[in-house]
């Protein structure tokens, strides 16, 4: 008996297009997270999606150090990406609520962006969280959630 794990690799091993196979395996995905008991949260369904869709939000009220940046720069390109970038969809495209600096580092970065193949990693935000007002509001929530970080604690 041929198992599901079989029929899906024989699958995607006869896709050829990079593009085709992240495609199918963003459906595949889809398919589980909408039969996962955990669906109610978003980093169920982290999925690849082209780099162009996804835009910065214009409200981000955090803002990284040129410092801060490479140094991110240097963690996505040692680690890879280790955190989606939790968006919304509005008109077709995916607004950040949190990851703005993580976009930033997958479109301006070419030794980076070279690794994406055009793609980012996305997650959507709960659909309950709508409107401006909501949007800003949970970009402020992700924000603070991560505190600050001590100086000497760093060393």
């Amino acid at each position: 008996m041929t198992s599901i794990h079989t029929i899906i690799a024989d699958h995607l091993n006869q896709l050829v297009a990079p593009d085709d196979i992240i495609a199918e395996i963003n459906a595949i995905r889809r398919t589980l997270h909408i039969m996962s008991p955990l669906k109610h949260h978003p980093i169920d369904l982290i999925e690849w999606v082209p780099a162009e869709t996804v835009t910065a939000n214009d409200y981000n009220p955090n803002s990284v150090a040129p410092t801060e940046m490479e140094l991110l720069h240097k963690s996505v390109a040692a680690d890879g990406y280790t955190q989606p970038i939790v968006t919304t969809e509005e008109d077709g495209q995916r607004v950040v609520i949190d990851g703005f600096h993580r976009n930033r580092v997958g479109k301006e970065y070419p030794d980076v962006a070279e690794t994406l193949m055009g793609y980012l990693p996305v997650v959507q935000i709960r659909d309950d969280v709508d409107g401006r007002n909501d949007r800003i509001a949970s970009t402020i929530r992700h924000n603070r959630a991560r505190g600050k970080h001590s100086v000497v604690g760093m060393t």
